[in-house]
């Protein structure tokens, strides 16, 4: 059962029960939780994160972690009642907004490529600072899919998956990626990605 769950879905369910914990702590001065939860309580819980202002997708995987909640012990789900339905389908309509962060464009990538000696130590950090802000713009990367920050944590991306791509002359064209760690890879074949800079293109040079 435990490997049923995605890793990167635990954390999230269990940050859902500390924050039912802390709703009711909140509103009623008492912590504890006991299953099943009444539908009540529930609606209660989500005008208690509309008032906090949590975005709906975030409401949606913490409802969606209660509800697993009661799945496993066997219980009614009060997450599929008619009005719990209604209330998340009007948090949506009403939390919803207009994404105001400006598309990562080319120019602002030129940017901060070039002042990358200024606020790195050596040039291995430089360079490795490019490489980094280049694979993740030119690979469409999340920062949880090419970084980590916990020691304990299992490495996204390794050294070992970048192999160099040749040319008929045996010259370096570009590298292909494999990626085996990311969003939605749970039981999801390697996936692999080709990148091959154009000529004159400010990423050239990073890699060599």
């Amino acid at each position: 059962m435990h490997s049923s769950l995605q890793p990167s879905s635990r954390p999230t369910y269990k940050r859902a029960c500390v924050l039912f914990r802390q709703f009711l702590d909140d509103t009623f001065n008492t912590a504890q939780v006991s299953l099943p939860i009444s539908p009540t309580m529930l609606a209660l819980f989500l005008a208690y994160l509309f008032d906090k202002q949590y975005a709906p997708s975030t409401v949606n995987t913490y409802v969606s972690a209660l509800g697993y909640s009661h799945k496993l012990a066997g219980l009614p789900d009060p997450t599929k009642v008619f009005y719990i339905i209604q209330m998340i389908k009007g948090y949506t309509e009403l939390g919803s907004r207009v994404d105001c962060r400006l598309p990562f464009s080319l120019p602002i990538l030129r940017r901060i490529v070039s002042v990358a000696p200024s606020v790195t130590g050596s040039v291995f950090q430089e360079t490795l600072f490019r490489t980094m802000c280049l694979t993740a713009f030119f690979a469409f990367l999340r920062v949880g899919e090419m970084t980590v920050n916990k020691k304990e944590a299992n490495l996204p991306l390794q050294l070992h998956q970048l192999c160099p791509i040749l040319n008929s002359d045996n010259k370096v064209t570009g590298y292909k990626v494999s990626f085996q760690d990311f969003k939605h890879s749970y039981n999801q074949p390697t996936f692999f990605y080709n990148y091959k800079p154009s000529e004159g293109c400010l990423s050239c040079n990073s890699f060599n």
